[in-house]
């Protein structure tokens, strides 16, 4: 057997023609890939990949040694160098130089890869550096050997390219165990499970697995020597061998071969000659920024004609079109932002071509009426105009589900079922952090927003629920109360759902899956389990347990908040347990790795603090569009779900068996940097669509995006135009510099052939370089358009810039608190920022928002809201929260008036993270 926790946790699968995945059932996985036969008996039969195995390049490969060093050298790059030029007759054409006067764009086309093979310090300098990364870019394979991690350490680009950098090693070559995790790719589908090999086992400066697929691991069980420099190893994941796809080309690294006795080792020169053959073959996986103008985007649907509708959270609906990349406003819709509403869904009617209807989930403004409560949540249908807008007067509202307009959990997602009824998912609406982590179930009188029993499990309260209706908002047959009423709201389909922010349904079976965001509690104790997230599916109506129950189905203990004394445990009999779920700490699933923040703490208000987190997000059950679908998803991310890991920065793929039980649980392509995946649709043409949130606590992200994913198994991928503009606003006129030079052709044999830029936006093109300079001398609003051509004669999809003339943007600097600086609990916190416009001059305080939220371990949820030139606000947190993993951020902003012809708004923000320290 494979040693648990490491072997039979394969993240990637298929896209490097790997078999095994995420095994795992609902309670912790079992091994679902192929298990090593036995030499002895009958002959073993064929390994049977779970996903189809793409094989390498079978074509001659003119291979570049290069085996430069300027720090420690070993001894076997001459057994090295020999043992491979002795393989030419395998298909290869060694050429080995240690003079790095070969770098050059000349000299590198007349190779398909390079090698760097033991090499150390500091090898090529800045001229030879650049001509390699344009090489790379190009299509150019690269494959490091054991050294090369030991090598250029002040190249930020090659450290990216090997994928980790060596630190430390045991003192001695030492023999160990190695797990083969992909037992399918060409370069490891020959060796064992596991098998015992004697080298010098390097730890790593960070571990790869986050950003590559990884072929083999080491088991530090048998290291039992200390290391050079006395420091740590790297702990029970400790990957040896890995790849992924690189900017325009491929980067494949090994760390074994330190011995000379390793190059006469045929199990391992196979390892190395198919990486070498991996490296050369042709990328499979395309991605692109497709707009970068969004903020703050929640959730993404897509037209059959290929148009993409993105709604944000400030209540603005934008459409996006393939045909010209500009990104329209169809709709600005006057919402609350109050606690985490806003504009919260969306989904286009599946007759959308023919009736134009989108519906929308959105936060009402109106919240005047003293005998309601503080705030409606609203669905609605809203019909699309022949000019690409969204009438508001079409407006036809079909439910009101209440908010109390106070901190947390609105859910807010859509989606349609393969019978045409619309699935609506709504949270608890109750604030959590009083419960220090556990089910929020405080009775006392005049806490009632701290009790989820009054919505979640309550049947008369739309709240905590998926509620499922007609699109003329009727009451389909079918879900879990009766139509009359009697015994609850009969748009109930699910209930006892605690924050289900993303849905997703099957169009096919109508299987309804979701991913609900748990509580925090780190550990169990008597209150009850620890937190988790899970991702669920319902295939018929039912109660799915919150507050009394979480995972699959732990009880939750009955708490006197008022005496602090303990009840008995929730009866969870009847309750539907999780498909899937996983708490903060434990690699359950390693595709969805741990709550630990990868890069440690991430500002200095927090210290030391390791930031951890998770959130569940169900993005899109992925099924191959109808008709043509040159990007499809490739077997083993077909019919799974789709799902983000919203704090993490994953998109995993979840297999479900035909009997509903878990499948496997697949990393995706997880070299296509994500941050915070928020939502995931599918296109006509098979490819994916992945909203980004960005990384700041606050929202109005700077790094939101929407990003296209393209899979092509021969590598026949369109380029892909990147734009870039400076400056994006100011008074006209207007000098903008424009640059295409972060665009790249990551197709087989292609290059960027040209560039055609669209200023004005009238189909001409106005410039074919990679730059172009262009002076607005009229107000307004203009968006640039970029298309690249490649040699091939694929054409990238347009790309575009928006640039606003005629306005500034304000400056907003926060000139107390300090960035960073630390408060005590319960103090008064001073707040005082500066704000200046071009056009507006001064503008008066109150126009000055402040937004104050308090954070926990990697997230924030709304704290208070404030206006003011200055103000203060009470830094208290909640009680029993554990003060070690809570924060404070704040943002200072302001929105411009706009200029003087009426030219768009503007908003500038500032923002700062306060520590929190207890009360002495």
């Amino acid at each position: 057997m494979r040693r648990a926790g490491l072997a039979w946790w394969l993240s990637l699968g298929l896209l490097f023609g790997a078999c095994d995945g995420d095994g795992g059932d609902g309670d912790a996985g079992t091994d679902a890939g192929p298990v090593a036969e036995e030499d002895a008996g009958p002959p073993p039969e064929p390994r049977v990949c779970e996903l189809p195995v793409r094989p390498v390049t079978d074509r001659d490969l003119s291979v570049l040694l290069f085996t430069r060093t300027e720090d420690f050298r070993h001894a076997s790059i001459p057994t090295a160098v020999e043992a491979l030029e002795a393989r030419a007759d395998e298909g290869f054409a060694f050429t080995h130089t240690e003079d790095p006067a070969i770098f050059t764009d000349e000299d590198l086309a007349d190779f398909d890869v390079v090698v760097f093979l033991h090499t150390t310090g500091d090898v090529l300098d800045d001229e030879h550096q650049a001509a390699f990364e344009r090489w790379v870019r190009a299509g150019g394979g690269y494959v490091g050997v054991h050294a090369a991690a030991d090598t250029e350490y002040d190249w930020p680009w090659y450290g990216r390219l090997v994928g980790a950098y060596f630190r430390n090693h045991p003192v001695l070559p030492l023999e160990a165990t190695v797990t083969t995790e992909d037992l399918c790719h060409a370069s490891t589908d020959h060796l064992e499970d596991t098998f015992e090999f004697e080298d010098e086992w390097y730890n790593f400066d960070r571990n790869p697995r986050r950003d590559h697929h990884v072929l083999m691991t080491v088991d530090e069980d048998d290291f039992t020597l200390p290391n050079t420099d006395g420091g740590p190893n790297m702990g029970g994941d400790h990957p040896i061998a890995w790849l992924k796809e690189f900017e325009g080309g491929r980067s494949f690294y090994t760390s074994l071969g330190h011995r000379p006795e390793t190059w006469s080792n045929p199990l391992f020169m196979e390892h190395l000659l198919d990486g070498l053959r991996w490296a050369a073959s042709p990328r499979e996986w395309s991605w692109q920024a497709i707009t970068t103008e969004l903020r703050n985007p929640l959730a993404v649907d897509v037209a059959p004609d290929g148009r993409v509708f993105v709604i944000e959270r400030t209540g603005e609906l934008y459409v996006w079109s393939p045909e010209t990349g500009r990104l329209t406003l169809a709709l600005d819709l006057e919402v609350s932002l109050d606690g985490e509403n806003g504009l919260l869904g969306i989904a286009l009617s599946p007759g959308f071509a023919s009736d134009g209807h989108v519906f929308l989930y959105y936060a009402s403004p109106d919240e005047t009426r003293p005998d309601e409560p503080p705030g409606w949540n609203i669905l609605s249908r809203f019909t699309m105009t022949g000019d690409g807008t969204l009438d508001p007067s079409s407006e036809m509202e079909l439910l009101r589900v209440p908010s109390e307009r106070d901190c947390c959990h609105e859910g807010g997602a859509l989606d349609f079922g393969p019978d045409g009824t619309l699935y609506l998912s709504t949270g608890d609406n109750t604030f959590p952090h009083d419960a220090g982590g556990f089910a929020p179930l405080d009775g006392r009188e005049g806490r009632e927003i701290y009790d989820a029993r009054r919505t979640a499990p309550n049947p008369d309260d739309l709240r905590g629920k998926i509620l499922r209706l007609r699109p003329d908002g009727t009451i389909p047959d079918g879900n879990l109360f009766d139509p009359s009423g009697d015994e609850g709201r009969p748009e109930i389909f699910v209930m006892g759902t605690r924050n289900p922010f993303r849905i997703a349904v099957d169009e096919e079976t109508g299987r309804l899956f979701w991913g609900d965001v748990g509580p925090d509690a780190p550990l169990d104790t008597r209150r009850g389990p620890r937190g988790y997230d899970e991702i669920n599916l319902a295939e018929a109506p039912g109660n799915y347990g919150w507050p009394y129950c979480i995972a699959d189905n732990q009880p939750y203990r009955e708490f006197d908040f008022e005496t602090e004394s303990y009840g008995e445990l929730y009866d969870c009999t009847g309750m539907v347990p999780a498909l899937l779920y996983y708490d903060y700490f434990e690699t359950t699933y390693l595709a969805l790795g741990d709550g630990k923040d990868p890069e440690g703490a991430t500002h200095p208000a927090l210290g030391s603090l390791d930031l951890v987190g998770r959130t569940a997000i169900a993005g899109d059950f992925y099924r191959v569009p109808e008709g043509d679908a040159p990007y499809a998803l490739p077997e083993g991310f077909r019919d799974t779900l789709l799902m983000g890991e919203w704090t993490r920065n994953r998109l995993v793929s979840v297999e479900i068996e035909d009997d509903g039980r878990l499948g496997a649980v697949r990393r995706m392509v997880p070299f296509v940097p994500t941050v915070r995946p928020i939502d995931v649709a599918t296109a006509p043409d098979g490819a994916i669509y992945v909203v980004e949130y960005g990384s700041s606590f606050f929202g109005d992200n700077e790094d939101a995006q929407l990003l296209r994913i393209e899979f092509s198994p021969d590598g026949t991928l369109p380029p892909v135009a990147r734009i870039e503009a400076s400056p994006v606003a100011g008074a006209a006129p207007l000098e903008v510099e424009l640059s295409a030079e972060g665009s790249w052709a990551p197709g087989e044999g292609d290059a960027i052939a040209s560039y055609e830029w669209d200023v004005d936006g009238d189909g001409t093109v106005d410039g074919t370089g990679a730059t172009l300079s262009h002076t607005f001398t009229e107000g307004g609003v203009f968006q640039p358009t970029l298309v690249v051509v490649g040699t091939s004669g694929r054409r990238s999809l347009p790309v575009s810039r928006r640039i606003v003339v005629g306005n500034t943007p304000p400056e907003v600097t926060i000139t107390t608190p300090a960035d960073g600086s630390r408060v005590v609990d319960g103090a008064e916190v001073p707040l005082e920022a500066t704000v200046t416009d071009a056009e507006d001059g001064t503008p008066p305080c109150e126009d000055w928002t402040w937004d104050i939220r308090l954070g926990h371990n990697s997230h924030t949820h709304p704290f208070r809201v404030l206006d003011g030139c200055t103000t203060s606000f009470e830094a208290r947190l909640p009680s029993g929260a554990d003060i070690e993993q809570h924060f404070f951020a704040i943002e200072a902003r302001y929105r411009d008036r706009g200029g003087p012809s009426g030219e768009p708004a503007l908003t500038a923000r500032d923002g700062v993270v306060l520590g929190v320290d207890p009360a002495e």
